[in-house]
């Protein structure tokens, strides 16, 4: 039998943040998307990490790092700027989607792996 991802849960949620990602880029978005977009990260984040610790993943500290990193980000879109014009709309989307595919095909896919190979499923 062929082993498939077991993290269908994971990308069911990336799949949301991507969704809640396109939205910034949408014209009379209000600002709250940013806000929205911080709290399904932070779900989605927690459970990530806590799964991580039930695991015993041997990289959980660069992979809680990563995460950190995409917060800080996202709380200085939402308190630095105040006039969310189309350009700063999708500069700001694009760089959170690139962040995010960065972060899926690379610290995501580790984790995935090392769930793959263990008897934690």
């Amino acid at each position: 039998m062929e082993k498939t991802s077991e993290l269908i849960w994971q990308d069911t949620q990336h799949q949301e943040l991507f969704r809640l990602i396109d939205k910034i880029k949408e014209d009379g978005v209000e600002a709250d998307i940013f806000v929205r977009l911080y709290d399904y990260a932070e779900h989605h984040f927690s459970l990530e990490e806590a799964y991580m610790r039930e695991a015993g993943y041997p990289d959980i500290e660069s992979h809680i790092a990563a995460h950190n990193k995409f917060r800080q980000e996202l709380t200085n879109m939402v308190t630095q700027h105040h006039d969310y014009d189309e350009v700063l709309r999708e500069s700001l989307a694009t760089f959170l989607s690139e962040w995010l595919k960065r972060h899926i095909w690379g610290v995501d896919k580790k984790f995935e792996a090392y769930i793959l190979s263990s008897d934690i499923k």
